[in-house]
């Protein structure tokens, strides 16, 4: 009996330990800083940083557990008719000829879900699937990286913890056509916390065309609170003139959005749209071959209708973004919006920057536009927010008011 109750009490244990690791993972994949992670969670950064690097999406119990992945003493034989399924699933979606499985996921947990929509009941466990696939010679482990230690950052990350609460914006390319010199664009727009998407190909990054972009987008994902996005000059505006936002900024302004710009040269604080990229490179880019730009576009509708409803995805607990966000009442643009006839003039809102303090104590906001912080916070990094109205710059440490400067 004693036995029993310590064996019990061990494996609640590992349950509590690794639904742990999966908040951690979650958060991560959200948007959330490592450090603030670690102090979500009450584990060091190193932690953090050690259970992000062992995880693997298409391996997910197995990489945050304590144990091997592979299944020591099998608690039930599958019939060979199951796993014949599961490496059939594997060949299409590798191969992806077929149009359902084009832009398939192609991972243990994709291959679960499958089966699991098909009816197969017991469904196997992922861990399960990817053992067999692993057996078969189909996965390739991946290397465990050490953790590095590193100085721990206060990182002011908006909070996406609801749908809609942060979109992020990016734009790739250029990419050609084969045979055509015409540069072409690809703009992704992507919700945090429901990782639904907006795709679009344009011929040229003018600041209109982004625009004319987001709200198609916005039609079809609503309006979020904060859209998120780099510091290129497509979307903020001129560097001649670092204090007058640019048309983009003053659209989102007009529908009560705050824009928000990511520190230079730190591409991953976006990291909700670059995982995206990346799986746009890998199953779309890569792979793909068009005859002209209007197979192009239509290929890209055909990948973001793929991704919105038929990618399953742990984070959103098995369901696909679409169903994940279905019911929800959420913020839509005014009946016959048009940017164009819209008087975008500054009246009230906030734009932000996410800055790092150098160690002159100084940050730039945009160009040549320094502001002294203090060297008390060199190497840390500050909320900076126009707050339009008041014609203010506030800085922000730690959502600590810290500063302010005039700011006409």
């Amino acid at each position: 009996m004693l036995y029993s109750r310590m064996v019990a009490g061990g494996v609640e244990m590992d349950e509590e330990k690794i639904t742990l690791r999966k908040l951690a993972i979650q958060s991560w994949l959200s948007g959330v800083p490592r450090a603030e992670i670690a102090r979500q969670v009450g584990r060091s950064w190193c932690w953090v940083n050690y259970w992000i690097n062992r995880y693997q999406p298409d391996n997910l119990e197995g990489s945050l557990s304590d144990r091997s992945s592979v299944p020591k003493h099998p608690h039930r034989e599958w019939p060979d008719e199951i796993r014949e399924l599961v490496y059939r699933s594997r060949q299409a979606r590798v191969i992806a000829d077929q149009p359902g499985y084009r832009y398939a996921l192609i991972g243990a947990q994709a291959i679960h879900y499958e089966l699991r929509e098909l009816g197969i009941d017991p469904t196997p466990p992922v861990r399960t699937i990817h053992y067999w696939l692993k057996q078969a010679n189909q996965i390739q482990s991946k290397p465990v990286r050490e953790a590095e230690p590193r100085i721990e950052k206060t990182y002011p990350a908006p909070k996406g913890a609801t749908i809609n609460a942060v979109h992020q914006f990016d734009l790739k390319g250029p990419f050609y056509l084969k045979g055509s010199a015409q540069k072409h664009y690809l703009c992704a727009l992507r919700d945090v916390k429901s990782k639904r998407v907006a795709l679009e190909v344009i011929l040229d990054k003018h600041m209109d065309t982004l625009i004319d972009f987001l709200i198609v987008a916005w039609h079809q994902l609503g309006l979020p609170d904060v859209l998120q996005m780099d510091n290129g000059l497509e979307f903020r505006g001129s560097n001649r003139y670092p204090r007058s936002p640019g048309r983009l900024l003053r659209v989102a302004l007009d529908l009560g959005i705050e824009p928000l710009f990511i520190p230079p040269h730190e591409p991953w604080r976006n990291g909700v749209i670059e995982n995206l990229n990346g799986l746009l490179q890998r199953l779309f880019l890569s792979r793909e071959t068009f005859q002209d730009f209007l197979e192009l576009k239509c290929r890209v509708k055909t990948i973001q209708k793929s991704i919105n409803t038929s990618h399953r995805l742990d984070a959103l607990q098995g369901k696909t973004p679409s169903e994940y966000a279905q019911g929800l009442e959420l913020r839509q643009l005014p009946a016959g919006y048009n940017w164009r006839k819209r008087d975008l003039q500054l009246v009230k809102g906030k734009i932000s920057f996410i800055r790092l303090v150098r160690k002159s104590g100084r940050i730039t906001l945009v160009a040549n536009d320094k502001f002294e912080i203090g060297t008390e916070y060199q190497w840390q990094y500050v909320l900076a927010t126009v707050n339009i109205a008041a014609k203010q710059l506030e800085i922000y440490f730690d959502e600590r008011l810290i500063k302010s400067f005039d700011y006409p």
